[in-house]
């Protein structure tokens, strides 16, 4: 049986913190309801800060994560709607596009944009996060 120093141990646990992290994010991208995809043609906002005013902010309509989490595929555009609301806005390829208001921690909450994509059914085929941030919030048991 081999022993490793401490030399060989700090290596050790240094790559297994590198490769653990792979293996929970991989583990917890499998529901293609709530998949990370910032190039999922999301609508995009920008301005300058000194020009800002409320038309360039975004309000997310608040909603719980739990509910969230509900959205699976096979769900009904209808159902999709009962569960997250109306949503911010609508594709023409009948993509819905959501703005939800995420709790973070006490009064902090984080705006998520999340796309919903429906197969030819009308039911839900995939859904994406634009920011990893939201993606987590979702994906922490």
């Amino acid at each position: 049986m081999t022993r490793f120093g401490g030399a060989h141990r700090a290596l050790l646990a240094t790559a297994l913190l590198l490769v653990l992290p792979l293996g929970t994010a991989t583990a917890q991208t499998v529901n293609p309801a709530h998949q990370l995809d910032p190039k999922a043609g999301f609508s995009s906002e920008s301005r300058r800060y000194p020009d800002m005013n409320a038309t360039y902010a975004r309000e997310g309509h608040e909603e719980r994560i739990a509910r969230i989490r509900s959205v699976q595929p096979g769900m009904s555009r209808l159902d999709l709607q009962r569960t997250l609301g109306r949503p911010a806005i609508g594709y023409g390829d009948g993509s819905l596009e959501y703005h939800l208001s995420l709790s973070l921690t006490g009064r902090d909450r984080l705006i998520c944009q999340y796309r919903v994509f429906f197969d030819d059914d009308g039911a839900v085929e995939r859904a994406a996060w634009r920011r990893p941030q939201c993606a987590n919030l979702i994906w922490a048991r």
